[in-house]
C-alpha cells in the first residue's frame, strides 16, 4: 500500500467535462461515410484509375534483396580469405 495520494481524488466526471470530450459518430453516418468511399472507388474503378489488380505483376521482395544477399555473401567470403591469409 502506498502513502502517495491518488491523483484522481480531484478529478470531477460532471457534465461540463462529459460535454468537452471528442464526438464519435453514429453507426449511421459511419455506415453513410463508408458507402460513400465504396462508390467513389467503384467509380475510380470504372474509369480505369484504380486497378483490380489484373495483370499486374506481383511485387517479390526475393528480388529486391537478392543482389544485396549475393553482395554480403561474397564480402563475407574475402574477409574469411583475407583473415586466413594474414594468419
Amino acid at each position: 500500500m502506498t502513502t502517495e495520494p491518488d491523483p484522481f481524488d480531484e478529478l470531477s466526471l460532471d457534465d461540463d467535462f462529459v460535454a468537452g470530450g471528442v464526438k464519435e459518430p453514429t453507426a449511421d453516418e459511419r455506415i453513410a461515410k463508408t458507402r460513400r468511399i465504396a462508390s467513389s472507388n467503384d467509380r475510380l474503378r470504372a474509369s480505369g484509375e484504380i486497378s483490380d489488380g489484373s495483370g499486374k505483376p506481383r511485387f517479390h521482395a526475393a528480388r529486391k534483396s537478392a543482389p544485396w544477399i549475393a553482395i554480403g555473401a561474397a564480402v563475407a567470403a574475402v574477409i574469411i580469405v583475407v583473415v586466413l591469409i594474414v594468419r
